[in-house]
């Protein structure tokens, strides 16, 4: 079997569990999702090296406390990330064009009493990718960023969504915009569209072995093969949607 057969077969597994799902339960209860979103604040913000574990995680924010003997930086982190992924459930489900705008709404957000002087701004220095490869130069930031959205609106669309989703987090995360929290902003943008299409929350587990399998599909993908992306985020969706549906069943 290739890697495209393999690619084939997991969209069309991905796409029979969503039929399932839908038919186990058409909406998700508020404390499942709650659950969810918290789990995948948990993990995002570990893959950026965030060292708060998910009981921590889910204590500040369940009851707003800034635990003792934890960065206020990653406190605040976590609450910041868990509101924004609540925005991308709104704009989800508003089914919203992609904008500079919303991901720079997104990356404020994000940056809230931390870095509030620079959320929302592109960055002007240089940056490295996950994978230690320089990114673009910061002056092409605009004018990539325009082409990369303008794209994402024209052909994603048409798109298996596991797809379009993958490719705007791949484009976000080889451009570096920002001059923090990409990764944060690309998992979101990520699950922006994927949620726009009724599929489940599209997390990526923080365990060593998964972060260096992120990387590599990303470095992959960075030297002219993309299918090694598109397969790692579609083995991640499979794996997230199996989780779900055994907790609803």
């Amino acid at each position: 079997m290739t890697i495209t057969d393999s690619l084939d077969l997991l969209l069309a597994e991905i796409d029979l569990l969503k039929a399932e799902l839908q038919l186990q339960a058409p909406e998700i209860d508020r404390v499942l999702q709650q659950n969810l979103d918290i789990a995948y604040t948990h993990d995002s913000t570990a893959l950026e090296g965030g060292s708060l574990t998910l009981p921590e995680t889910d204590m500040v924010i369940r009851n707003g406390l800034m635990l003792p003997g934890k960065p206020m930086a990653e406190n605040l982190t976590v609450l910041n990330h868990y509101q924004a992924m609540q925005f991308v459930r709104e704009q989800a489900a508003e089914q919203n064009l992609l904008s500079a705008g919303a991901l720079q709404k997104l990356h404020i957000m994000l940056s809230r009493g931390l870095q509030h002087q620079t959320g929302g701004a592109y960055r002007n220095q240089p940056a490295k990718l996950i994978n230690d490869q320089m990114a673009p130069p910061a002056d092409q930031i605009p004018q990539l960023l325009e082409e990369h959205l303008h794209w994402l609106n024209l052909e994603g669309p048409f798109l298996h969504p596991l797809l379009f989703a993958a490719e705007a987090h791949f484009r976000l995360l080889s451009l570096q915009p920002f001059q923090n929290n990409n990764g944060l902003c690309a998992r979101l943008l990520m699950n922006l569209i994927f949620l726009g299409e009724d599929y489940p929350v599209l997390n990526i587990a923080a365990y060593r072995t998964v972060r260096s399998d992120y990387i590599a599909a990303f470095n992959a993908g960075q030297t002219g093969k993309p299918l090694a992306w598109q397969l790692f985020i579609a083995k991640q969706a499979l794996l997230n949607g199996q989780d779900l549906l055994r907790r609803l069943q």
